[in-house]
């Protein structure tokens, strides 16, 4: 390549890459810094090196990881109910030859288009106990079964189910739009073939499609997973005072309680765990590649 070719590719990322530098990179090595109270950019710093916050994060009598637990998991329970609704969805539909027409394709699409914020209150409105699926939780579980003395809590309840069905709404389009997507790409003859040759739909799924899905379907669990992982305002809105998100515990310890060096310590934790999951997921697919 000749060196002004060179030149004119450099010049053309450097943009992004100046933006990338500035916005991203120098606030990642500030938070860093300041995990270890090397800077004084927020009141309560030490301005000296200590490991106090990573002591008390790691402290197993500390809240910090009951956080980091319940982010685990009420993420991975939303990451499964979204990425297996957007399977079956796209599953259903190619099986029974329905057209992903401009109706259809705006009602599935819908949760792309609608700030996570939004979404939040308007499920809020939905399941808190005088809500409309609330109500109906407390005629069928309470008036009519006679199952509980009261409807049980679907909002601010310390199993995040009122997070599990916001996020799972919001994301599974996500894992619809990529399923649905490599299907159509597929070729109809292997599965008239293992029709041909007696094939029920669930063998041919579980023979055929999921084999060669299998790169799309991991593609659309991380894609959920580490959306849901770091969100912040639907576990803000919807989640209990307590277990909180990890993203909620950051806010109440650096902007509620003043806990900057806590909070700088779990941002950086919080960080850290993200990369690790996207690295592994990243180097797992590439040796599944290689012995394919």
């Amino acid at each position: 390549m000749s060196p002004r070719r060179q030149l004119g590719n450099l010049l053309l990322i450097a943009p992004l890459t100046i933006f990338l530098l500035v916005m991203v990179m120098v606030p990642l090595v500030i938070a860093m810094l300041s995990s270890f109270g090397l800077t004084t950019v927020a009141p309560g710093l030490p301005g000296h090196f200590t490991l106090q916050g990573y002591r008390d994060f790691f402290d197993p009598s500390k809240p910090s990881l009951q956080a980091l637990w319940f982010t685990f998991k009420v993420t991975l329970i939303t990451t499964v109910i979204s990425t297996s609704l957007g399977l079956g969805l796209a599953l259903f539909m190619h099986f029974r030859k329905i057209r992903l027409n401009a109706a259809l394709s705006f009602l599935v699409k819908v949760p792309l288009f609608m700030p996570y914020l939004v979404t939040a209150f308007v499920f809020w409105v939905l399941l808190y106990p005088r809500g409309y699926i609330g109500i109906i939780f407390e005629i069928i579980f309470v008036e009519f079964f006679r199952l509980a003395e009261e409807a049980p809590a679907l909002v601010a309840d310390p199993y995040g189910i009122a997070i599990i069905v916001c996020g799972s709404w919001m994301r599974f389009p996500y894992a619809f739009v990529i399923i649905h997507g490599l299907l159509q790409m597929l070729d109809p003859s292997l599965e008239e073939a293992a029709r041909t040759l007696g094939a029920r739909t669930g063998r041919i799924v579980r023979r055929i499609h999921l084999p060669l899905l299998g790169y799309g379907l991991l593609s659309a669990v991380l894609l959920n997973f580490l959306a849901l992982f770091i969100a912040f305002s639907i576990p803000f809105v919807l989640g209990a005072s307590w277990p909180q998100f990890l993203s909620v515990f950051v806010y109440v310890n650096a902007k509620d309680q003043g806990n900057w060096l806590a909070g700088y310590t779990t941002s950086v934790v919080y960080i850290c765990v993200a990369l690790a999951i996207a690295y592994f997921y990243t180097r797992a697919l590439a040796k599944a590649r290689k012995h394919a």
